[in-house]
């Protein structure tokens, strides 16, 4: 077997070899899913601690909402440019290079003297973000076997969706006992660790792929996502119908001309036609859907028990915690309920269970409920969420040719983070309305409750998607034979 340490090209003249398979793939799994931890992590840490950063820089609090908006915006804008830089360059080099920017820019963040400081290294932080994991995942793809696949990638997810919800919790406890500073500096020995982990776990592939760089298309794209994201956040603060109207007519014709110029390229860095592939148009459409409903529930549950019910922050950290924890160890009977029961049955029933668990959140506003029966529906929703995740991740790539792997993932990860994102600003909007529209100040329990029910409704949307693959979708993957 060679070392990890030699580089792959998968870019030659003639046909190269497949890259032998690691004797142990938990290794490259692990690291690249600390990479999407400490992304994930990122995303929601600075929350409890942003009336201290507004204090400290003498600003509005609101206004630093745009510290996470353009630190998600940066992660989905250049996530298209992953594979291409990989493909150039090597899968080790750029996710080293990622790890490093990633390291130096949350160091910025705790020296900023400001607001627009601040906001400059969180944009350098999301584009660092948008090449670690995408690269990383590619790597586990090419490297690990089919049969192999599915636990590989839930090493890599489990440890990942354990960002979201350590974050707020975390953020809390930092500020208490340090100093806001520190939500940033945690980034820093834990990114140089996974630097020096890199440098023997992860392998130097150099993919063949069709896709070029064109300028244009990547300018409408980051167009698009910033439009989308603008107009969601200014109905959230004020319903001005002429301006709305104007910003989603704009909307509406950079998207068409992005369309447009899609459908001129023979090689677009964001490849739809991939969506042609059953298994794959499953995993996309069907994982963005959950991650709609999935993603604004470590956004909105904190909210809903501190602000709606009255419990403390730590109280919500310990549910968030507890859920969390249940999700990591539920990887480990996703491969059995796979090989079992395939991925059709077990993409739809617990697909059933996962959106029937976001919609019972709803039922916390009502009397009666205490801590310990939230953390249990809390945690239940973990558990098939984790499932869930990892079936649809490992779908995805079931019946994709080598070459395609990277096209697919970098499509994958910018649809599921763009999903993440409109669920945590959808609910939002959900909830302020819906206190607006109720004519209260603050928001009560009955506006995150309405929020829970508008998410889970898109859980319940992917339902078809499941129903509509064949009984014998991944079964290499699997191992499961349908009869």
């Amino acid at each position: 077997m060679p070392s990890p340490h030699a580089s792959t090209s998968l870019a030659a003249p003639a046909t190269p070899a497949a890259p032998a398979a690691p004797a142990d793939f938990r290794p490259l799994s692990v690291l690249v899913g600390m990479a999407f931890f400490m992304e994930q992590l990122d995303a929601t840490i600075v929350s409890p601690a942003i009336p201290d950063i507004a204090h400290a820089f003498g600003v509005d609090p609101l206004s630093l909402n745009l510290t996470m908006t353009v630190y998600l915006l940066c992660s989905l804008i250049f996530i298209p440019l992953s594979g291409l830089a990989a493909a150039r360059y090597g899968t080790r080099t750029v996710f080293q290079a990622a790890v490093m920017l990633f390291v130096a820019s949350s160091a910025a963040c705790a020296l900023a003297p400001g607001l627009p400081a601040l906001t400059l290294a969180r944009a350098l932080q999301g584009s660092a973000a948008a090449m670690m994991v995408p690269v990383g995942r590619t790597a586990i793809v090419h490297l690990v076997s089919k049969a192999q696949l599915v636990e590989a990638l839930a090493w890599m997810i489990t440890p990942a969706m354990l960002g979201p919800m350590l974050g707020p919790p975390l953020g809390g406890l930092l500020c208490a006992w340090l100093s806001w500073h520190w939500v940033f500096l945690i980034n820093v020995p834990v990114g140089l660790l996974g630097l020096l982990a890199s440098l023997r776990a992860m392998p130097q592939l150099r993919e063949r792929t069709d896709a070029v760089f064109h300028l244009r298309e990547w300018l409408l794209a980051a167009a698009v996502l910033t439009l989308a994201v603008a107009v969601l956040e200014r109905a959230r603060h004020a319903f001005d119908v002429p301006l709305l109207a104007a910003l989603a007519a704009l909307l509406a014709l950079l998207a068409w001309l992005h369309v447009r110029q899609f459908r001129r390229l023979t090689r677009p860095m964001l490849d739809f036609r991939l969506l042609s592939v059953s298994t794959f148009s499953t995993g996309f459409w069907a994982g963005a859907l959950v991650r709609v409903g999935y993603g604004a529930l470590p956004f909105l549950l904190p909210l809903m028990l501190q602000i709606g019910l009255g419990f403390s922050a730590l109280h919500s950290g310990v549910v968030l915690l507890a859920s969390g924890v249940v999700a990591f160890f539920a990887k480990t009977r996703t491969t059995a309920m796979l090989r079992r029961w395939g991925f059709r049955r077990v993409l739809l029933w617990n697909g059933l269970l996962c959106a029937l668990a976001l919609a019972a959140c709803a039922l916390f506003a009502l009397p009666g409920w205490n801590l310990v029966a939230i953390g249990v529906v809390v945690s239940l929703a973990g558990f098939f969420r984790a499932v869930q995740f990892n079936a649809l991740t490992a779908v995805a790539y079931a019946d994709l040719p080598p070459a395609r792997v990277a096209a697919a993932t970098t499509l994958n990860t910018m649809g599921w983070q763009l999903a993440i994102m409109l669920g945590i600003s959808l609910s939002a909007l959900a909830v302020q309305w819906s206190a607006r529209l109720a004519g209260r100040a603050a928001p009560a329990g009955a506006d995150f409750s309405l929020a829970f029910v508008a998410v889970a409704l898109f859980a319940f949307a992917a339902l078809p998607r499941y129903r509509a693959l064949p009984r014998h979708a991944g079964e290499e993957l699997s191992g499961h034979r349908a009869a």
